[in-house]
């Protein structure tokens, strides 16, 4: 596991830390383990609105017979929804985040470090795609103003099918909504210099600051060790 987060996955107000396909306890003891050994692809978060608590998202690293694409139940392991299929090394971090207004939820993406193969699947395990969408970590924002993120390919920002708005230079090392209107900030660096990008899209309904949620600040710390990948939101 190149990274950790830490959520209350078990409801009793106290922070578990998920590491790999395992989840400790807030008393240090493990809560449960998945025993499929080491995970590239990890998001913990309100995935399926549908149901109760958090789930995670896995990318399983090590070759599979099945399910190395698969979304838990974050307070017990369980499996909801997996690939049927085997799989020889899913790689990087992947994508797990709302992407497409016609389905409830977040959309979960991962794929072959060859690229042989990529799975887009929807909050409720229904496959969607089984194609290339930005590399095997594409990053995504809050950037206009709907509810739905943004992508970031290829230096530009955009929809997942749909508008396309102002390039950026760099690469990306964080985000998070640094000035408060429940947008995110874009940072990048080039040789020499730290860029920070915010959108110019006025906001067309209030929304919390997102750095007022607990799950999404403690992913923003978490992003300053080990692979980054975006913060996750309780919904809450």
């Amino acid at each position: 596991m190149h990274g950790m987060h830490a959520a209350d996955v078990d409801g009793d107000g106290r922070d578990e830390v998920i590491i790999g396909s395992a989840v400790l306890d807030d008393n240090g003891k493990g809560l449960w383990s998945r025993e499929v050994g080491h995970p590239d692809v990890c998001y913990v978060g309100d995935i399926d609105p549908a149901r109760p608590g958090f789930e995670i998202f896995y990318g399983i690293e090590p070759p599979q017979k099945r399910d190395a694409v698969c979304l838990v139940e974050a307070r017990s392991g369980k499996r909801l929804w997996g690939c049927d299929e085997s799989s020889t090394h899913v790689h990087a971090q992947g994508m797990c985040a709302d992407i497409i207004a016609g389905y409830a939820g977040q959309e979960c993406y991962a794929g072959e470090k060859d690229g042989s193969r990529y799975w887009l699947y929807s909050a409720d395990g229904r496959r969607i795609d089984d194609k290339d969408i930005g590399g095997l970590a594409p990053r995504v924002a809050w950037w206009d103003a709907d509810p739905q993120k943004e992508l970031i390919r290829k230096g530009r920002i955009g929809q997942y099918e749909g508008r396309t708005y102002e390039p950026i230079e760099g690469n990306v090392i964080a985000l998070a909504d640094c000035l408060g209107d429940w947008r995110e900030e874009i940072i990048t660096c080039l040789p020499g210099e730290l860029r920070i990008y915010t959108t110019t899209i006025p906001a067309a309904t209030r929304r919390v600051c997102l750095m007022q949620d607990r799950l999404y600040r403690l992913d923003v710390a978490m992003a300053s060790m080990g692979y980054f990948s975006p913060p996750q939101h309780s919904g809450k």
